[in-house]
């Protein structure tokens, strides 16, 4: 019986985990210049991070107050940008969970081999 309690536990903890550090696919890695010009920019970066990247008339809402402000965003179709891959990938399932369509994404310190300059449609 311990061994079983045990073993949930520890599926869980794994599960969480992987549901944070688990890349997203088919949201592509665009450069903050080159996105698309009909999605609302979201910056869930801290405040204190801000400077690193120019904000395009962005609505900054940082990952950790998203559930309690996403319903201020206007647009369904949004461009993230986020300080690290774990922002990014919390930030996209968040959104996409809500109805929300994520165009693409910006990191500060960009870790993508290749920039889509390419938009979705």
């Amino acid at each position: 019986m311990l061994y079983l309690i045990a073993g949930i536990i520890l599926i869980v903890l794994i599960g969480s985990f992987l549901k944070r550090s688990i890349s997203i696919k088919n949201v592509p890695c665009v450069d903050i210049d080159h996105h698309d010009q009909s999605s609302q920019v979201v910056d869930v970066r801290d405040y204190n991070n801000l400077s690193t990247m120019k904000n395009f008339d962005s609505i900054v809402i940082p990952i950790a107050y998203l559930r309690r402000y996403f319903h201020e965003i206007p647009n369904k179709r949004v461009h993230l940008i986020a300080g690290s891959q774990l922002e990014k990938n919390m930030g996209v399932r968040f959104l996409q969970k809500n109805g929300f369509q994520v165009t693409g994404y910006s990191l500060t310190e960009c870790t993508c081999t290749n920039h889509s300059k390419d938009m979705l449609v």
